[in-house]
C-alpha cells in the first residue's frame, strides 16, 4: 500500500466522565482521574506495517490478533484541565494522555514473553515463547491491571479484582496458580523487582498524588521513596531507579533517583512531549521509553517509542507509525526491542512486535 493511502474505519462512540484507574476496555489504568473524551472520535485503522522512517528496524510481528487478544495502551485527547500529580503519561501542550501501565515483559533468560490477554471475562497474564510461533499459557486468574517479570521468575502484578482497590500480588511464572499478596487496601500498581531481588518497587496513588514505594521481601518493611511512578530499578543494588514524574505544567519527565543518598537528577524533559515506561538496556547505556509525538501521516499525536542515553544525550525517536506503539522491553542481549502496537490490523487491535536495535 502506498504511504499516502490510509485505510480507516470511523465509529462514533460517545464517552463521558470516564474514571480511568482500572478500565477493562481501553486499559488507561493507573490513575484516579476523571476526564472527558471526545464525543465523536473516528477510529482510524492503519494497515501499513511500517513507515519510511522505520526502514532500518527490521520489524517482525510476533502475535496474530485472530488468535491472541493482546492488551495495549490507548492514547486519548484531553479537554479542559489536567492534573500533574496523576500516574498517567501527560503532555499538556498537546492535550494528550496515555496509560503508563506495564503490559509486556520478557523472562530473565530472554526466551519467553508475558502479556495481558482478555480471558474469563477479565485481563490475565499469558506466557509464551519469544519467537513468532508458539502457544500461550494462562498464568493468572484474576483481573490484572499491569505486571512485570522478576529476576526470581515470579510475575508481580497489580491485582484489580476487588472493587475500589488495586493490590500488589505475585505468582510463579511457570508452576501452579498459588498467589501471594504483598499490599492491601490501596491503589498500588507498576510493581517491579530490584536487580538483587530484595526489594519490590511499586507506585501508590492516593489523594496526595503518585509516589514510588519499596517493599522489603525479607522483612516486609514498606518505605515511601519519592514522588513519581513507573519505577525501573538500575544497577546491582536496591537503592537506585528511574521513575516518571508529572511536572506542574502537566508533562511526564524521566528522573534518576537514589533515595538512600537523597539524590534526584532530571534525565529527559520536553514541553511538547511526555515520556513513561522507562526500561534500562542490559549494558546500562540506554533508556527505552514511550511518549507522544505528532505523526507526519495523520498530523495527530500518538504513542511512539524513544531511546535516550543514561546521561540524557543522544535522544532518538525509533517508531513513527501513526498507530499507537507502547510498552517497549529489551531483549536479553539488548540487540532487539519488543513492543505492543496497533499497527497493521483491520480492527485497531494490538499485537506484539519485535524490532532491531543496533546503535
Amino acid at each position: 500500500m502506498p504511504l499516502g493511502k490510509i485505510s480507516y474505519i470511523c465509529s462514533f462512540d460517545i464517552n463521558f466522565n470516564i474514571t480511568i484507574y482500572a478500565s477493562q476496555q481501553n486499559f488507561l489504568g493507573g490513575v484516579v482521574l476523571t476526564i472527558l473524551l471526545s464525543a465523536c472520535s473516528p477510529k482510524v485503522v492503519y494497515h501499513q506495517n511500517s513507515t519510511p522512517e522505520e526502514s532500518g528496524l527490521s520489524l517482525m510481528k510476533i502475535t496474530d490478533e485472530s488468535v491472541n487478544i493482546v492488551a495495549g495502551a490507548r492514547s486519548s485527547t484531553l479537554y479542559g484541565s489536567i492534573s500533574g500529580v496523576t500516574a498517567a503519561g501527560l503532555c499538556a501542550n498537546a492535550g494528550f494522555t496515555w496509560s503508563a501501565n506495564r503490559l509486556l515483559d520478557i523472562s530473565p533468560d530472554g526466551s519467553e514473553l508475558a502479556y495481558l490477554s482478555f480471558q474469563d471475562n477479565v485481563w490475565n497474564i499469558m506466557v509464551r515463547r519469544s519467537g513468532p510461533q508458539g502457544a500461550a499459557t494462562q498464568r493468572t486468574f484474576r483481573q490484572v491491571l499491569d505486571f512485570s517479570w522478576g529476576i526470581d521468575n515470579k510475575l508481580y502484578f497489580g491485582d484489580a479484582t476487588q472493587e475500589n482497590r488495586i493490590q500488589i500480588s505475585s505468582t510463579d511464572a511457570h508452576v501452579g496458580s498459588l498467589m501471594r499478596q504483598h499490599t492491601n487496601n490501596n491503589f498500588d500498581m507498576h510493581p517491579v523487582l530490584s536487580k538483587d531481588g530484595k526489594r519490590l518497587y511499586f507506585t501508590r496513588v492516593d489523594k496526595s498524588g503518585a509516589f514510588v514505594w519499596s517493599y522489603d521481601l525479607e522483612t516486609g518493611a514498606l518505605t515511601a521513596c519519592c514522588r513519581g511512578y513507573n519505577p525501573c530499578p538500575i544497577g546491582d543494588g536496591s537503592s537506585e531507579f528511574i521513575c516518571v514524574r508529572n511536572s506542574s505544567h502537566g508533562t511526564s519527565e524521566l528522573w534518576h533517583i537514589n533515595y538512600e543518598k537523597a539524590q534526584e537528577t532530571l534525565i529527559l524533559a520536553d514541553k511538547n512531549r511526555g515520556f513513561t515506561n522507562p526500561q534500562v538496556s542490559p549494558d546500562g547505556q540506554w533508556i527505552l521509553c514511550q511518549g507522544n509525538s505528532k505523526s507526519s501521516i495523520s498530523k495527530k499525536n500518538n504513542l511512539d517509542i524513544f531511546v535516550v542515553k543514561f546521561d540524557g544525550t543522544s535522544f532518538l525517536q525509533l517508531t513513527y507509525h501513526p498507530a499507537d506503539d507502547c510498552c517497549p522491553v529489551w531483549s536479553e542481549d539488548g540487540k532487539f526491542i519488543y513492543f505492543i502496537s496497533s499497527r497493521a490490523t483491520s480492527n485497531d487491535s494490538f499485537n506484539i512486535w519485535k524490532m532491531r536495535f543496533d546503535l
